[in-house]
């Protein structure tokens, strides 16, 4: 009996840190300032249409707006790049990219 307690102390102290990395490692969504990056959707399948949400360049950022753009472009998601926001490069067909300035406007529609 003795030695399955032990055992079982001994595991627990080599999974503790491996949990605490995981975890530290762990995504929490959040963009330049602590804001979250809002994504409508997963973006991995379909088609977008940057040329059809370019009509929304100049107008300022809203959920909306950017609900409006999404189906303009026919994305099945959004993604709001605001400046010095790190962002992935990975290639989504179906995501719109809406980047927006300092003041909220959508200065530039693509997809990917």
């Amino acid at each position: 009996m003795q030695t399955i307690s032990t055992a079982r102390r001994f595991a627990t102290l080599l999974s503790a840190p491996l949990l605490l990395m995981a975890t530290a490692c762990a995504s929490t969504g959040a963009g330049s300032g602590g804001q979250r990056e809002p994504v409508v959707r997963d973006g991995f399948s379909g088609s977008c249409d940057g040329k059809a949400a370019a009509a929304y360049v100049g107008q300022t950022l809203s959920e909306q707006v950017a609900g409006q753009a999404r189906q303009a472009a026919g994305a099945s998601g959004v993604r709001i790049i605001r400046p010095g926001m790190a962002v992935t490069m990975d290639y989504r067909a179906g995501r719109l990219n809406l980047e927006v300035d300092d003041e909220g406007r959508i200065i530039k529609a693509s997809c990917g």
